[in-house]
């Protein structure tokens, strides 16, 4: 019986010769650099849908808790109590559920085999998006503790203009995290939306510092008071500082 090694296509073909017949036999793939640089693609690009798919789970989630807030400062607004608890609570709900979101995330990322700028660029998103939810919460609970203060209603309504500001921009950063996979022009254009909302945002607050400084409140109420606008805006710059990390975003071959 004879036989030698003939290459073909990465395959190694060894032709054994017996009487009256032929036999083929195949050998598995090359353990070499080639099969290794086409399993770690396959990773990548595994590893970088999972991520994906968290990413946009958690701006949908970070989404909800803004809009449960906006639902909180409504309910503010017309006096009912029972609701400004109910959507505060729903707002720390989810923003809980939030947290648990951007921690698997996280772990995603740390078993990942993304590249270290894609690994550190997600790491920065998830956590900035983050801090949306973590901001809204706060100033829910900041709702609840001013439910009863007596103010102009100018000023509740300029709160809820504030926060449905905020949410429009907040829609516009989970729709630019989905659009991860596509070209980079419409995030471009998502994240300069964003800033103009937020400036629309900053400029609200700039009025109400203006008009609340005639208001005549006690120590306590001043303050939680101040905090309940400063935390509301800075929801929209918390927006902002995400958009921006998408802004540096560049799409590459995995």
């Amino acid at each position: 019986m004879l036989s030698w090694p003939v290459a073909c296509d990465h395959l190694s073909i060894y032709i054994i010769i017996i009487p009256c017949r032929t036999v083929v036999k195949q050998a598995g793939p090359p353990a070499g650099g080639a099969y290794k640089k086409h399993r770690a693609a396959l990773l990548k690009l595994k590893t970088t849908d999972k991520t994906h798919s968290l990413l946009i789970a958690h701006s949908q989630k970070v989404l909800l808790a803004v809009h449960a807030l906006k639902s909180a400062a409504e309910a503010w607004q017309q006096g009912d109590r029972e609701a400004v608890e109910r959507f505060a609570g729903e707002a720390a709900n989810l923003e809980k559920e939030a947290d648990s979101i951007r921690r698997s995330v996280t772990q995603e990322l740390s078993r990942s085999h993304l590249a270290h700028s894609f690994t550190e660029l997600f790491r920065r998103l998830v956590h900035q998006t983050d801090d949306v939810a973590d901001t809204a919460n706060h100033a829910g609970q900041y709702l609840l503790i001013i439910k009863d203060l007596l103010l102009p209603p100018q000023f509740k309504s300029d709160v809820i203009k504030m926060i449905s500001l905020s949410q429009e921009a907040m829609a516009n950063l989970a729709e630019a995290i989905q659009s991860l996979s596509e070209p980079s022009e419409r995030r471009i254009e998502l994240a300069g939306q964003i800033s103009d909302l937020e400036e629309a945002v900053d400029d609200i607050e700039f009025k109400v510092q203006q008009e609340a400084s005639g208001l005549r409140l006690d120590i306590w109420s001043a303050i939680i008071f101040w905090r309940l606008i400063m935390t509301t805006s800075r929801i929209a710059d918390c927006i902002e500082d995400a958009a921006d990390e998408l802004l540096a975003y560049q799409e590459r071959e995995l």
